[in-house]
């Protein structure tokens, strides 16, 4: 009996280590078959501020980067094959030296794209990237950025000093009701993105075509705690308008110093992109109220529906992997940098194959047609000079603590484009 026992127990546990050794086979199995399934690997890199002066605007961007190729899967197909992406994300902390760094880390892991969040990063990639032969996609503007353009630099939004006019025009046209001229405070972060709009062609087109006093600008530093100074200058000057130039950490800051020094709401707030959103609410709290942003995206929740599916997509990305649907605006940018890049990767594969070097995906953006991307109304490719893409944007206001849209698309004023040609590849 005891000797059965023993039997029947003995072929009980090597049936049992049998169906182990199976099911980990078979589990394991379809996991060697994604592994064989992908052409090859492509890396690209994503230099992004998550600490330091910017991170109140990047860090989401940051995530969104992330979260669109977890979105895809890690991978882009084309033709029926599946080539996985590598995305390298590294802080730069609001640091050029590091944003250097990381692109030579990039460069050095094989990538053939990059993407930088920063105009300062902009400025000191240009040249390694032509040297190292690999585009960056910049998250910025400066005119030195493609004034001569170059095949490896691209941006993806309308000039800062475009949408400034756009922005100021709207105003005058639809909000002020004073007399005499409006007069115009400008205050300009004092960095390549700050002083991106300190141009003479601008001020002559407020000036001589829009009919606008406009103050003497007010640079302030990139560490800026505290904006009395400059909010007593402009009000002592009577601006009925106050622009300002810098991100989300610095609109708060700007926000709640203009209702404790009674600034506001005698004069406006109105900021650039990056700004206005739910982080910036949360900064600036009910000193926020009624203040002023510009996006140049269909951001607003009117706009996330299945006609517009580029923008649903975005919203589900949100709602899938930060619980929130409606998380942050600036979400947009880290995702639609990667949206760019990956429509620019596919482009080099369908023309070049696999594997594709760097100066290939530069040549392919280089010569990129107009493209039907959903984001904004229109998109005009690289292919004709044009190294931005679009030149229209949006007017969103604080509103009951939401970020609501108060306008139509606004195009970038033709009587300042002609007074500066080159910012459509002219």
């Amino acid at each position: 009996m005891k000797k059965e026992k023993f039997l029947r127990r003995t072929v009980g546990l090597i049936l049992v280590g049998l169906f182990m050794v199976g099911g980990l086979i078979f589990s394991g199995f379809p996991n060697a078959v994604k592994a064989q399934d992908f052409v090859g690997e492509i890396v690209t890199g994503y230099d992004v501020s998550m600490t330091g002066s910017y991170a109140a605007t990047t860090y989401v961007m940051a995530q969104a980067g992330e979260d669109y190729w977890k979105y895809h899967n890690h991978r882009i197909t084309v033709g029926g094959k599946n080539y996985k992406i590598n995305l390298m994300v590294l802080d730069n902390k609001s640091d050029v030296s590091l944003t250097v760094s990381n692109f030579n880390r990039f460069v050095a892991a094989g990538a053939v794209t990059a993407r930088t969040e920063w105009t300062p990063g902009g400025v000191n990639l240009m040249p390694l990237a032509q040297k190292a032969r690999v585009p960056v996609i910049v998250g910025g503007y400066t005119k030195g950025l493609f004034v001569p353009p170059t095949p490896y630099i691209y941006i993806f939004q309308p000039s800062y000093p475009g949408l400034l006019a756009a922005g100021v025009k709207w105003y005058k046209e639809n909000v002020w009701k004073g007399p005499g001229k409006m007069k115009l405070g400008l205050l300009l972060w004092d960095t390549a993105f700050g002083k991106s709009s300190h141009m003479d062609e601008l001020y002559d087109y407020l000036r001589e075509d829009l009919g606008v006093e406009v103050l003497p600008t007010v640079f302030f530093p990139m560490g800026i705690k505290d904006f009395t100074p400059q909010l007593m200058r402009v009000k002592e000057e009577g601006a009925n308008l106050i622009f300002m130039q810098a991100l989300a950490g610095q609109y708060a800051m700007l926000a709640k110093d203009a209702k404790r020094l009674g600034v506001t709401p005698k004069a406006a707030l109105m900021s650039t992109l990056w700004c206005v959103s739910d982080k910036y609410i949360e900064l600036a709290g009910d000193a926020a109220e009624e203040t002023y942003g510009i996006w140049q995206w269909n951001i607003g929740v009117e706009d996330d529906n299945p006609s517009n599916p580029a923008v649903k997509k975005i919203h589900d990305a949100m709602e899938k992997y930060r619980g929130n649907r409606y998380y942050d605006v600036n979400y947009f940018q880290g995702w639609t940098g990667q949206y760019i890049n990956h429509h620019i990767l596919e482009l080099t594969i369908k023309k070049y194959g696999f594997p594709i070097k760097g100066e290939q995906v530069a040549e392919c953006a280089s010569t990129m047609a107009p493209w039907n991307w959903g984001l904004s109304r229109s998109f005009s490719g690289y292919g004709g000079g044009d190294r931005l893409g679009w030149h229209e944007v949006k007017m969103y206001q604080v509103k009951k603590g939401k970020v609501t849209g108060v306008s139509d698309w606004i195009p970038e004023p033709p009587e300042f484009l002609k007074r500066a040609p080159w910012i459509i590849g002219k």
